[in-house]
């Protein structure tokens, strides 16, 4: 894997936000089965969820929510604008995994897994659209490189040094299991 400490800070959101969307298009196969009533592998959804948990939210939220977004209040953006709205989405989006890792019924168990798609994809959209190019040109280039390194420092304290391969494994582990 390349250097996440090269370039923009953003760079490994974003490649964060690929893996993400990889998660989420298998969680939206399982979650319309779900809906259809079609059988779903239980051990998968838990798998997945468990992966989103990780991926999504511990990593990638802790990333922003620790570092990313404190700097760029730092730098002026108020705290009250588009900032708030993320964190917001990033606590629906907890809501519904908790949804889908409680016992509620089939159609609740669709409905989370389908919205907390929805809303995701968005959340990430926003990002790429609204937060992450302001920030590209917010921090001057140490700047850059001190918020890279403050991610991958969080992340390998949090997750260990192989956690991006084994998020990589575990994707393409879950997309074979539930293919289009």
């Amino acid at each position: 894997m390349s250097d996440p400490t090269s370039g923009l800070a953003t760079e490994d959101l974003r490649r964060e936000h690929a893996w993400i969307r990889r998660a989420l298009a298998v969680l939206e196969r399982l979650g319309r089965r779900l809906a259809a009533r079609r059988p779903v592998e239980e051990t998968t959804l838990t798998e997945l969820v468990a992966l989103l948990r990780r991926l999504a939210d511990q990593c990638h939220h802790g990333k922003e929510e620790g570092h990313l977004f404190p700097s760029m209040r730092g730098k002026g953006l108020p705290p009250d604008g588009r900032l708030a709205a993320l964190l917001s989405a990033h606590g629906e989006g907890r809501d519904y995994l908790g949804t889908l890792s409680g016992l509620p019924s089939l159609a609740e168990r669709a409905a989370a897994a389908l919205l907390y798609v929805h809303v995701t994809r968005e959340h990430l959209d926003a990002e790429e659209r609204e937060v992450f190019p302001v920030a590209d040109r917010l921090f001057a280039p140490a700047e850059q490189a001190e918020l890279a390194r403050c991610y991958v420092e969080m992340e390998r304290r949090t997750f260990g040094p192989d956690f991006r391969d084994a998020v990589v494994a575990e994707l393409e582990r879950l997309e074979s299991l539930v293919p289009d």
